[in-house]
């Protein structure tokens, strides 16, 4: 008996490499988004500081200068934090994008091992219609014996 060979395994395999290589790009995203929230946060964080030095330097009685210095750090802070909530937009739809990807890939590579499976029982069937032949067979043959003998 041959052993089973499936015809399409290298597009099997070639499937699997696929969703593995979408699975490390869905987690690459996934990082890029907790990164850029993380620096959202920072951002904020600095932000509330300044805002918070600038009130308490304010009521002490500093110069212009030093007050226009703080105020440009909170402007700064302020776009940083809008262009952050951007990036975390675009990571956000990335991470999307790979996950759609990622889901096709995996009903792809599905796909093939479902074919795969009834291809493999077909071969089972076949395999045992020609046992059942070869038993059937040598059945026949010793009682066409036993009838000569």
């Amino acid at each position: 008996m041959a052993g089973y060979k499936y015809k399409l395994q290298n597009i099997l395999n070639l499937k699997e490499n696929i969703e593995k290589d979408k699975k490390n790009q869905f987690g690459a995203a996934m990082q890029r988004l907790e990164t850029e929230k993380e620096r959202l946060t920072e951002f904020e964080k600095e932000l509330s500081d300044y805002k918070e030095r600038f009130a308490d330097e304010t009521s002490a009685g500093i110069p212009v200068n030093q007050l226009k210095l703080l105020m440009d750090y909170v402007e700064y802070y302020k776009r940083s934090i809008s262009n952050q909530k951007v990036k975390i937009k675009m990571a956000e739809d990335y991470v999307e994008e790979c996950r759609l990807e990622l889901i096709e890939a995996s009903k792809d590579k599905k796909m093939l091992e479902k074919l795969k499976s009834v291809d493999f029982q077909n071969y089972q069937y076949g395999e045992q219609k020609k046992e059942d032949k070869l038993v059937d067979d040598l059945v026949t043959f010793k009682e066409g014996k036993k009838n000569i003998d």
